[in-house]
């Protein structure tokens, strides 16, 4: 039975426009957000983008909304792996993770790309927003109280995959310890990005190579440590007991020299 291509391709060619006029709200979005904040009206995404703000509410129902995707697009673009496309579901984090690299070769080049790559990004796509980002929810939108969560799925699932990454091809077996995730997280933070640039005017390429270099020393003492027989686990609070009751102040687990 013959198909009727004259049907489909006025459907098509609406469905490219409408796609190309939210990739352009998308990208002026995050540059007017960067530099704003949620304050960003969206009047002046209109202007950047150059869709009137009637159009922009038709593909986002309210301020919050366009606010809070923004924000998704955010995160994607500074946890983006290179080469590798990143998805726009939080619910297709962990399918789109077990498809990423499991291995690199050389591990201590890729800590120090991916540091670099990663403050980088986050000093360019967060900006000023990096403040309501991270900022308690504002109170009476449950749309911008998404915003905390996602970037709490984003950071749990992101680090504890770097994280392992750098422990299998540094020579780890089994499961990362967790105080070396926990250091990726703190040394691969928009917080560390922000801190020391505003407090004492590094670069994001110099904020990298430090964390980078301050990784590699941990990963490859966490790896020395587990090839020797030493205790895998992390660090106990204090007053936190060995299953067999007794207390311990440190395990010796990634000590910095």
């Amino acid at each position: 039975m013959a198909v009727d291509q004259g049907d489909k391709r006025p459907h098509s060619l609406a469905a490219e426009r409408q796609e190309l006029t939210r990739t352009r709200i998308r990208r002026a979005a995050m540059a007017v957000v960067a530099q704003h904040g949620f304050d960003a009206t969206v009047e002046q995404i209109a202007e950047l983008s150059g869709v009137s703000p009637r159009t922009i509410f038709r593909h986002y129902r309210s301020h919050d909304r366009l606010i809070a995707e923004t924000v998704r697009d955010m995160f994607e673009a500074c946890g983006r792996y290179p080469d590798v496309g990143s998805p726009r579901d939080v619910e297709d984090l962990a399918a789109w993770i077990d498809s990423l690299p499991q291995q690199v070769a050389d591990v201590d080049g890729w800590l120090e790309g991916l540091a670099v790559t990663i403050h980088t990004r986050m000093a360019e796509v967060f900006g000023t927003a990096f403040w309501d980002i991270y900022a308690p929810p504002r109170p009476g939108s449950e749309v911008l109280a998404e915003v905390a969560e996602l970037s709490r799925a984003y950071r749990l699932r992101g680090m504890r995959y770097m994280a392992a990454l750098a422990w299998r091809s540094a020579g780890g077996a089994g499961e990362p310890p967790e105080d070396l995730t926990l250091a990726f997280a703190l040394h691969l933070s928009a917080h560390t990005t922000q801190a020391l640039m505003a407090d004492f005017g590094c670069s994001p390429t110099r904020v990298g190579l430090l964390c980078a270099r301050i990784l590699q020393g941990l990963l490859h003492q966490a790896v020395a440590a587990g090839s020797d027989g030493s205790d895998q686990h992390g660090t106990p609070e204090p007053g936190e007991t060995e299953p067999g009751g007794a207390a311990h102040s440190s395990r010796g687990q990634m000590r910095v020299v």
